[in-house]
């Protein structure tokens, strides 16, 4: 397992806080597999129309990738030229401001996915970078792939209570979603979808 997808598997802090999920706020519940999408009234620039995708909801706290905006850096300026990302015409997104040194690859894939990954939703998988890059099956089993330069994280019970105060809402995700990445129109057709199940 590689140094930086060890630290983001265990770096959230490990306290057991439930909150009660009040039920009448959303009709979805926080989990991996799911979109935040924030509110108009989000005050953080950073999320400012975004729409995030949780990787991991549980315990230990909750994390996520933003995935509808592009980073101000190319993907060849953080990996080397040889490297199987960037000759494939991938690019580089902003996954959140913790650990902006981070790589992670949301990868969907035709059979089995490299170790150490972890799914989010069917067939797509989260892992390090420099795991896909050493992944022998790279060339026959990657099926679509995006790079995150850092990520989103909440300590257990923090998301609860940024959802209960407004600032998101919960939604299925959904793979194609996830690779299409079309910046503000993406939060805009989900804040549609939203308006409509009310």
């Amino acid at each position: 397992m590689s140094s930086s997808w060890r630290w983001f598997c265990f770096s959230l802090p490990v306290l057991l806080l439930c909150l009660a999920w009040p039920q009448t706020l959303e009709a979805f519940a926080p989990d991996k597999g799911m979109f935040l999408v924030a509110t108009e009234g989000l005050a953080d620039p950073r999320f400012h129309e975004g729409v995030i995708l949780l990787i991991q909801h549980d315990a230990q706290g909750s994390a996520g990738l933003v995935v509808n905006r592009t980073s101000r850096l190319a993907l060849a300026q953080v990996l080397l030229e040889d490297s199987k990302l960037v000759g494939q015409g991938a690019t580089l997104s902003y996954g959140g401001p913790v650990e902006p040194q981070t790589l992670l690859a949301l990868v969907k894939v035709r059979n089995d996915p490299p170790e150490p990954a972890d799914e989010v939703l069917g067939g797509l998988y989260v892992t390090g970078v420099d795991v896909l890059e050493e992944w022998p099956e790279f060339a026959g089993g990657v099926v679509a792939c995006r790079a995150f330069v850092g990520y989103t994280g909440w300590a257990p019970g923090q998301l609860e209570l940024e959802i209960q105060r407004g600032d998101w809402r919960v939604l299925p995700g959904d793979e194609q979603s996830v690779f299409t990445g079309d910046g503000v129109l993406l939060w805009e057709r989900l804040n549609k979808t939203l308006a409509e199940q009310k």
